[in-house]
């Protein structure tokens, strides 16, 4: 999936517990022509090139993330579904990444550590010919949302930033 693409179908999510890895040299160096991201914070999503739907029975029920890998299988970020996510969007998303087999992906989970977690609502607009990706708190989530991601961090041991 090519990053205008990606940066494009983000925004139909609503919702999402965002993961980035943390900050890197080649993230934090990363330019993709055509492409502006609002916050630093988002330039692990330039790197991503394919998607891995992921998933995981807990306590608490069933859990969906997706894995955002670049071209050599090196995890960058996790995008997590909440109840608050348009679930047809997150559908859409999957129909329209290139699904790769996870076993040539293994080596870049091993290395992957994972920055503050955010919830977050991404916005797409144009600017002189650019796409422009930004990402906010969303106006509204559920409690059950919160819960959510706050189970999800406390499990993955990273903190959530912004979390009443």
């Amino acid at each position: 999936m090519s990053p205008e693409r990606f940066v494009r179908q983000l925004p139909l999510l609503g919702c999402v517990l965002y993961v980035p890895g943390r900050p890197t040299a080649l993230a934090a160096e990363s330019c993709v022509g055509g492409v502006l991201l609002a916050h630093r914070e988002l330039a692990p999503l330039l790197l991503i090139r394919s998607l891995v739907a992921a998933s995981a029975i807990t306590g608490d029920g069933p859990r969906e993330w997706l894995e955002c890998l670049d071209d050599e299988g090196q995890l960058h970020a996790r995008l997590h579904l909440l109840p608050d996510t348009d679930y047809l969007a997150w559908d859409a998303l999957l129909q329209l990444a290139d699904m790769e087999a996870p076993t040539r992906l293994l080596h870049g989970y091993r290395s992957f550590q994972p920055g503050e977690a955010r919830l977050v609502s991404f916005s797409h607009r144009q600017l002189a010919g650019l796409n422009v990706l930004e990402a906010a708190q969303p106006q509204a989530i559920s409690n059950l949302g919160r819960q959510l991601a706050k189970r999800i961090t406390q499990a993955e041991a990273i903190v959530l930033q912004g979390a009443a």
